[in-house]
């Protein structure tokens, strides 16, 4: 007689307890409902007019013209009342740098590149292992989330580059190939510091997986980021004046309204109102939680990462920080349907089956 074979889970949540299912349905729900008791009012920023991206323009001009990165800095700073304490306030120059070398025309494309190639590594690294109409919708979302991007004046911020270089690194990275990945963590860290946190979860990665050579690498470039805001630290307090503005800070305690209001940012929800949000977001933290694979564990550790650094840090200016997952995490929500299937089956796993009355 041959033996009954038992497909494989689809995701990592279909082998959980009743009780566990159970505990994170709950979960999924109570984000959902605090979500939509306190719904996201902030409109989704990143003009590329005015405010910091008029900044962030002025100072490459400058630099454009052969001014030193660090004075066109204090110049605009000053003269915009922008603060220049602590050193967090003043960008890293690589963005402005090659933005000067090779002129606006240029970086314009190469980030309509950079915004084409993570989308389809995305969409190349997801649709073989997805069934139908799940892949199509993976597709999508790829496209529309990394696309967005390709808008003109988007070159100017730093988070959308290095959102950008984090999602095709993550794709293109393999057990074979990961120098290329590494290369491209690296340099969304040099261009934004809020990127480091990628490299210290593509490092853990590596060390729990027990591929120490990979581990070592990814730590090294995470010691050389630090390297490099050390020297920043000490030119930008160079220039620093006791007269000079001071950040009033970024510890504002937003809690789950503020990533709400970041996960907003993604052109998927940037036209909806705030409910969309507050209904999506936990369902693509699901979906990216539940896939099972590694590319998906080190993607939803980083999201992880970064929305629970945000529940304290970021004031209702700093909105466009939500371009550092823009390109990722509405993807999640091709996963979310297997995902909410497994855990209902899971959580219904422990319920008797109703008697069959005798006829």
């Amino acid at each position: 007689m041959r033996k009954a074979t038992t497909a494989p889970a689809a995701t990592r949540l279909a082998n959980l307890s009743p009780l566990s299912a159970l505990a994170v349905l709950f979960g999924l729900l109570a984000l959902i409902g605090v979500g939509l008791a306190f719904p996201p009012t902030s409109t989704p920023t990143g003009s590329s007019a005015g405010g910091d991206a008029a900044l962030y323009r002025q100072i490459t001009a400058r630099v454009t013209k052969g001014e030193s990165y660090y004075h066109a800095v204090a110049v605009e700073h000053r003269a915009s009342l922008y603060p220049l304490k602590p050193f967090t306030t003043v960008r890293p120059p690589l963005l402005a740098e090659i933005m000067a070398a090779i002129g606006p025309t240029a970086a314009d494309l190469l980030l309509r590149l950079l915004a084409v190639a993570a989308a389809a590594a995305t969409v190349i690294r997801l649709a073989p292992r997805m069934r139908s109409p799940f892949r199509e919708a993976a597709i999508l979302l790829s496209a529309t989330s990394a696309g967005a991007f390709v808008q003109s004046g988007m070159l100017v911020w730093h988070e959308v580059w290095a959102g950008l270089l984090i999602a095709l690194a993550l794709a293109c990275r393999t057990d074979r190939h990961w120098l290329p990945s590494l290369g491209l963590g690296l340099a969304a860290a040099l261009v934004r510091e809020f990127a480091f946190p990628f490299l210290i979860v593509m490092a853990g990665a590596a060390w729990l997986t027990g591929r120490k050579r990979e581990a070592a690498s990814w730590a090294g470039a995470a010691l050389f980021v630090l390297a490099v805001l050390a020297l920043h630290w000490s030119r930008v307090a160079q220039i620093a004046l006791p007269s000079d503005v001071t950040s009033p800070g970024w510890l504002a305690l937003g809690g789950w309204r503020f990533d709400l209001a970041l996960a907003r940012q993604s052109s998927l929800l940037i036209a909806l109102p705030g409910w969309a949000a507050a209904v999506t977001t936990p369902l693509a933290l699901l979906g990216w939680f539940a896939r099972r694979d590694g590319y998906a564990a080190r993607t939803t550790a980083l999201i992880g990462l970064w929305l629970g650094a945000f529940l304290l840090l970021g004031r209702p200016d700093n909105l466009y920080w939500g371009f550092l997952f823009a390109p990722i995490l509405p993807i999640g929500l091709a996963f979310a349907p297997d995902a909410l299937a497994d855990l209902v089956r899971a959580a219904r796993a422990g319920r008797p089956e109703p008697a069959l009355s005798a006829r």
